[in-house]
């Protein structure tokens, strides 16, 4: 098994390899692993999820020895983290090892790999037919390489590459071929077209491997992959909605944590979108379902200035008036008594809108409320006027205050 890891993402090999030691217990084998400077700690928190590790060093002072003085490799580096090229050293491996299978690590394992070794010499899951389409130019620039055109493009998350190499594409044929697509075609996906070109023309026999052994998050049946990969930004450290989908990665990060292993500390996409626990997410939901019956029974009576806000997850909706700043804005806001709602217009405590608002709205009977006038309440971003009234006078509610701000 090879991966490869910077020292602060050192979490996410030990959980690959948590995952990894679950579901193939009898897997008798090691985990090589590149890094760019993994401690003594990091890598013994490592070895306590599998015994058997080769940490090599991969540095982009390795990676610039690799390309040669003459490739400009800067382009990759502003794209890709150097550990994408690590890949290229599995031939290298293949003079100590029998077999080796390339793993990113954003990749979640749920079942057994045993079917993956069935490959000669090389392996990988083949991308649609009209991934060649997306690279026209570059497969028109290097048709030559090509071979007689039954290589499928690939996948570059999971990589098998056996025996049957040996003598056919070495490291270094690999860094070349890459090397060239920098200096003529750019940096997309330059790792996985070095590898297809030096495959396609040599003809080395290819293993394809099916979907489930490289399955991306964002396909339907995640759920039934043996390996799932978290292909774009969201990853299972990174991302509440793919925590919450696939909890079984929690327990893998866990397993790492237990050995002394430190958690991810960064950002997490999307949360406000969707919670990456049951009850939050429940609550979101639900919220969600409510807003929308309420936006449907508003919508044609709504004026043409409110702009409604596309979060709808939470126990209140903003709408935002056109022509105004954003820090006013209409809100609704759930009760318990699922009849009746409350109705707010917010603003800023600024020297402009402010004095206009109270004005404005200071005192005003609202017909919707029976004469009611709307109540003035301090709130952290400045201040709110609004009521509480039945939902079936909401929509005259909003009318009210829209004309009474119908020239601002």
């Amino acid at each position: 098994m090879v991966c490869a890891i910077s020292a602060d993402h050192a979490f996410a090999a030990g959980s690959l390899m948590a995952g990894f030691r679950r579901h193939n217990p009898g897997f008798d084998g090691v985990f090589v692993v590149f890094h760019d400077g993994l401690g003594a700690d990091q890598q013994e928190q490592l070895r306590a999820l599998w015994r058997r590790i080769d940490f090599r060093h991969y540095t982009e002072a390795v990676l610039a020895r690799r390309f040669g003085p003459d490739t400009d490799i800067s382009a990759a580096l502003a794209l890709y983290s150097p550990m994408i090229f690590a890949k290229f050293e599995m031939p290298d491996l293949l003079a100590s090892y029998e077999k080796c299978l390339w793993l990113d690590v954003d990749i979640l394992i749920q079942g057994s790999l045993a079917p993956v070794w069935e490959f000669d010499a090389l392996a990988w899951r083949p991308l649609p037919e009209g991934a060649f389409a997306r690279r026209a130019e570059v497969m028109a620039a290097f048709a030559d390489l090509r071979g007689d055109g039954s290589y499928p493009l690939l996948n570059g998350g999971v990589v098998g590459m056996g025996p049957g190499v040996l003598g056919q594409i070495s490291a270094a044929d690999l860094y070349a071929m890459a090397a060239r697509l920098l200096a003529q075609t750019g940096a997309h996906s330059v790792d996985e077209l070095a590898l297809y070109f030096c495959a396609a023309s040599t003809g080395v026999p290819l293993h394809r491997l099916d979907l489930r052994f490289n399955h991306p998050i964002a396909a339907p049946g995640g759920r039934a992959a043996v390996m799932l990969h978290a292909i774009g930004p969201d990853k299972f450290w990174n991302s509440a909605p793919v925590q919450l989908a696939y909890p079984e990665w929690a327990l893998n990060l866990a397993a790492w944590q237990d050995e002394g292993g430190a958690d991810y500390g960064g950002p997490v996409r999307l949360a406000e979108v969707q919670p990456a626990t049951p009850d939050l997410a429940l609550k979101a939901a639900r919220h969600a379902d409510y807003w929308q019956g309420v936006y449907n029974g508003l919508r044609r009576g709504l004026s043409p200035r409110l702009i409604v806000d596309l979060q709808s997850n939470g126990p209140a909706l903003r709408f935002f008036l056109r022509g105004l700043p954003d820090t006013v804005h209409l809100r609704l806001i759930r009760q318990a008594n699922a009849r009746r709602i409350a109705v707010e217009i917010c603003f800023a405590d600024d020297q402009t809108l402010a004095p206009v608002l109270f004005s404005r709205l200071d005192g005003m009977k609202m017909d919707a409320a029976n004469g009611k006038s709307l109540e003035l309440t301090r709130t952290k971003q400045g201040w709110a006027y609004g009521l509480t009234v039945p939902l079936t006078t909401c929509s005259a509610l909003l009318d009210q205050i829209m004309v009474a701000l119908d020239d601002l």
